[in-house]
């Protein structure tokens, strides 16, 4: 019995330690210790897996980088619209989701990206991104003059249409960068992202560069299955091709480098 409570709550302390995103077991050696044990201790992984259940969680992945977590519907630990950013409008909120959905289709385009553990790591810029969501909206928006985005909501119709009705950048009169333009919602997007641990900025050039940690491979592959994103995706080959037919690959490149992450 002693066991099992120890192991309870050996349970409840890496669950502690995946809560917080930005703790790599690297820098903790207990929570080494314990994500190492989650993997090859059938008791602790079940009474981890029961605990994260009863607190809205689901256990995502572990690896080396430790445990990476979901919040279901419902849970304390889901992300709320005023988590992200409070006082956004109905065409802001839909434009940051689109936005999301962009950085994880330029980050991860197609599967094998997404099941890769072991890809490189990719580097990505506010300004790189922003381009990148102006054509991938004129690319829905195209398709859409078809009648070819079948599936599509009216929030992703609003979402593209609201990017295409924004100026890219627009410095504020003490040369600051405006705050509703497209490249500076793509920045704090990107913030966002960091800020969960799901990426990590390196530069602040070309508005700001940042590199994907493993983590957010993990979170994207589980958009894999939502029809937006697969608009999105497929869309953003139609953007790609555009980008090559105008030889204009100077603006969409999407870099990669050989960084542990």
């Amino acid at each position: 019995m002693e066991h099992v409570t120890n192991a309870g709550e050996d349970a409840g302390r890496l669950l502690a330690f995946a809560l917080n995103p930005t703790l790599r077991p690297a820098h903790d050696d207990d929570y080494a210790d314990l994500a190492g044990r989650y993997r090859v201790d059938p008791l602790l992984r079940a009474l981890t897996d029961a605990v994260a259940k009863g607190l809205g969680l689901m256990v995502l992945d572990s690896s080396d980088q430790g445990l990476v977590l979901g919040a279901q519907d419902g849970s304390p630990f889901a992300m709320k619209l005023s988590d992200y950013r409070a006082s956004m409008s109905l065409e802001e909120r839909v434009c940051h989701g689109l936005i999301q959905l962009a950085l994880a289709a330029w980050c991860f385009p197609t599967a094998a990206d997404l099941d890769d553990p072991d890809g490189a790591v990719k580097k990505v810029s506010a300004s790189q991104v922003t381009a990148y969501l102006v054509r991938l909206a004129e690319a829905l928006d195209a398709r859409a003059a078809e009648d070819d985005v079948a599936g599509a909501t009216p929030e992703l119709e609003m979402a593209w249409q609201a990017v295409l009705s924004r100026a890219r950048t627009k410095a504020t009169a003490d040369g600051r960068r405006a705050p509703k333009t497209l490249v500076a919602m793509v920045a704090y997007a990107l913030e966002r992202l960091e800020k969960g641990g799901l990426v990590r900025r390196v530069s602040d050039d070309d508005g700001g560069v940042w590199k994907t940690l493993s983590r957010y491979r993990v979170q994207v592959r589980e958009l894999a299955a939502h029809r937006a994103f697969a608009l999105v995706l497929d869309a953003g080959r139609d953007a790609a091709r555009d980008r090559d037919d105008d030889g204009e690959d100077d603006v969409l490149p999407l870099t990669t480098a050989s960084l542990p992450s």
